[in-house]
């Protein structure tokens, strides 16, 4: 996906989440996110747009703009809103390379935020939809299989915040296929080696297979589930042993 493609799933997928928001109820418990009410949630991603709006109009020489921390839940959805609204002015307004903070080692670009942006807000938009008692919708294939690629980078990346479930000597050369069936590319093969998780983007056979879209792989590997049937070849606690390396809450 290209920058321009990355900041309209973001203009996408907040409008989504917006309008689960405002259809639940506060108080509901998300369950992909159990220490989450749905207006937690949204108090969540909308503190993160603000942070993400602010970096960038930092980093563009434009003046913050200010928001009101906490509206309330009765007011939670239109300050969402207003706050997803302004992230994405702010991802138009920034080119690609413009210089800002990450918290990646080396890639302090505004393309960067776009793209963490789309699947932060992706991601939430399905945790928002099942806390609003919603069928949620899969996420576009295009997108889906960039958050995948995206998960490598979080895993290499920021492992405090990602893999503090990570034991020593867990990780023996265990490998998960995964296999995209509705776009292309979207086959990898992770390896689970000693000194961390290898990628190759390949056909090639592994200890736990999985098959199906791609929205569900990706959903799968963030301990979402899947909307659709996604065939299983192998052993099971690979994808366990993935989720040590891997959380996302």
């Amino acid at each position: 996906m290209d920058h321009a493609e990355r900041i309209s799933a973001v203009r996408r997928e907040g409008a989504a989440l917006v309008a689960a928001v405002a259809a639940g109820d506060p108080a509901a418990v998300v369950p992909t996110c159990p220490d989450y009410t749905l207006d937690d949630l949204a108090a969540h991603v909308g503190e993160f747009c603000a942070f993400y709006a602010d970096v960038l109009s930092e980093g563009g020489g434009r003046p913050k703009r200010p928001f009101d921390t906490d509206p309330g839940s009765a007011s939670r959805a239109g300050w969402l809103a207003a706050v997803a609204d302004h992230l994405v002015a702010e991802l138009r307004a920034s080119p690609p390379d413009l210089n800002v903070w990450t918290w990646h080692p080396t890639d302090h670009s505004a393309a960067f935020v776009a793209r963490r942006c789309a699947h932060e807000l992706a991601i939430h938009r399905v945790d928002a939809q099942l806390g609003a008692g919603l069928a949620p919708d899969p996420v576009e294939p295009a997108l889906a299989a960039d958050g995948i690629e995206e998960i490598f980078v979080l895993i290499a990346h920021a492992g405090a915040r990602t893999g503090d479930r990570r034991r020593d000597g867990d990780r023996r050369g265990q490998t998960l296929h995964l296999h995209g069936t509705d776009h292309d590319p979207a086959e990898w093969v992770l390896t689970l080696a000693a000194e961390g998780v290898r990628v190759e983007r390949t056909h090639a056979r592994g200890d736990l297979e999985l098959r199906g879209a791609v929205s569900d792989l990706e959903m799968l590997l963030y301990q979402r589930p899947p909307l659709g049937p996604v065939e299983r070849l192998g052993d099971e606690a690979v994808l366990d042993l993935f989720h040590r390396e891997f959380t996302f809450a």
